[in-house]
């Protein structure tokens, strides 16, 4: 991709480039606008800044690299020490830029017919200076670019759950392909191999479906369901039922927690804690033997109740923090009205947990969802989730990375959508409680 001799890899010099460009262009622009400037001037501007600094970013990084080549010296950490100064120098230059932008006039302005940009808006004097403007626009560039930097393993698994066999190994991995379902139609089906002979037989047949004609391609014949969809809905019922049942439980303990007091409350609670302070797969094998005597091995029910058991200590501490923070004066007001324990406790403890309750619905829904090892070990066939079967898909030659790609695409989504549900219920938490001491 670019022909210079350097350690980087080219994907982090086409990433810090690509944040450059991104910098000039939402950054420049309020530097002209504060200026009295045109606004699509700044945009136009701010291209070409930022591909300017972006070449000069990949100028100095290769001259620094050939340097160290010279001198022999080890480029790895002159690699980073390179970075490190020609991103600051090129932060240094933007922040220096905007005193050399020249402002417009008053009269300027009233030959324009008024200010170009007014602000319509209450906020503190020292944030409508220019400074802090592009120090603004910075982070939120540079929290962008770093969001997606995060979420690349997500976009590359589900372009490879689009991919054919040959192209998600391919070498160099390939970005631009023929997107197919092949992926998908693996991961529900059950196949077999093909002989040349049954290949010219199937293709004479006309009774074959899209996915037939798909996987005939590849010389394989679909002879039945997969279990994909019977794992998804296990952990759809386990995740959501041991949620709902350690949210529940959690919730009441807290309560109690936080408003009576309870002898021995100290040691309870540590009790409670220590139940997570084991790594799961050490008391797998005590656990397998106790299902398996008590008939709980491979059944929703075991799962639900050891998942709950897992998921109480995390909830009862996560909301019993929520709760103290609800004043107990509103629930004195309450009872003093004729309000039962338990009415004050649904009409006014419940609102305003409901931060709470939310954020501690996802950690424990999130929790229920991803484990593995106990799915694994406690589980056969009834009651298997989706996690153990996923690494288990195998092809006829090998491992199917495009059907592994597509079930776990299919098994990233519910979480999704639950974290999507719930999210101003999460954004909420760091305001959560109606009092707050300053």
């Amino acid at each position: 991709m670019f022909d210079i001799n350097t350690s980087l890899p080219d994907f982090w010099l086409v990433y810090v480039s690509v944040f450059w460009i991104f910098v000039g262009i939402s950054t420049t622009p309020i530097i002209f606008r504060v200026k009295g400037q045109n606004y699509l001037l700044g945009i136009a501007i701010g291209l070409l800044a930022g591909i300017l600094t972006a070449a000069a970013f990949v100028a100095m990084f290769a001259f620094g690299d050939a340097l160290l080549d010279a001198v022999g010296a080890e480029s790895a950490l002159g690699t980073l020490l390179g970075v490190l100064v020609a991103n600051g120098l090129a932060f240094a230059a933007l922040f220096a830029f905007w005193r050399f932008v020249p402002a417009v006039t008053v009269a300027d302005r009233a030959t324009q017919g008024g200010p170009s940009q007014a602000v319509n808006y209450s906020t503190r004097v020292d944030k409508v200076a220019p400074s802090w403007l592009i120090g603004k626009s910075m982070r939120a560039s540079l929290a962008l670019m770093l969001a997606l930097l995060t979420l690349i393993p997500v976009v590359w698994m589900s372009m490879t759950a689009f991919k054919s066999r040959s192209d998600a190994v391919a070498s160099p991995p390939k970005v631009v392909f023929d997107p197919t379902m092949e992926g998908f139609i693996g991961l529900l089906t059950k196949r077999r191999q093909l002989t040349d002979q049954q290949i010219e037989e199937y293709k004479q047949r006309d009774d074959l479906n899209w996915a037939d004609e798909v996987m005939l391609e590849r010389g394989q014949a679909i002879i039945g369901q997969s279990d994909y969809v019977k794992r998804l809905t296990n952990s759809l019922i386990i995740g959501i039922a041991s949620t709902i049942t350690s949210v529940g439980m959690g919730l009441l303990a807290a309560y109690a927690f936080s408003r009576f007091k309870i002898p021995g409350e100290g040691d309870l609670l540590f009790f409670i804690l220590s139940t997570r302070m084991l790594p799961p797969v050490v008391v797998t094998i005590p656990i397998f033997l106790m299902y398996r005597e008590l008939g709980l091995y491979d059944t929703h029910v075991g799962m639900v109740i050891l998942y709950t058991a897992f998921n109480l200590s995390f909830s009862v501490w996560l909301l019993k923090g929520f709760i103290d923070e609800i004043p107990r004066e509103y629930e004195e007001a309450a009872l003093v009205d004729g309000y039962t324990r338990m009415q004050a406790f649904v009409k006014i403890v419940l609102p305003q947990a409901v931060t709470g309750i939310a954020a501690t619905t996802v950690f424990c829904f999130i929790f229920a969802w991803n484990e593995y090892a106990f799915a694994l070990m406690l589980t056969a066939d009834n009651a298997r989730t989706a996690p153990p079967s996923i690494p288990s898909v195998l092809g006829t030659g090998g491992i199917e990375w495009a059907t592994i790609a597509a079930g776990s695409l299919g098994f990233l989504i519910p979480v999704v959508i639950v974290t999507f549900v719930l999210r101003k219920y999460l954004l909420r938490g760091v305001t959560f409680g109606a009092i707050r001491q300053g």
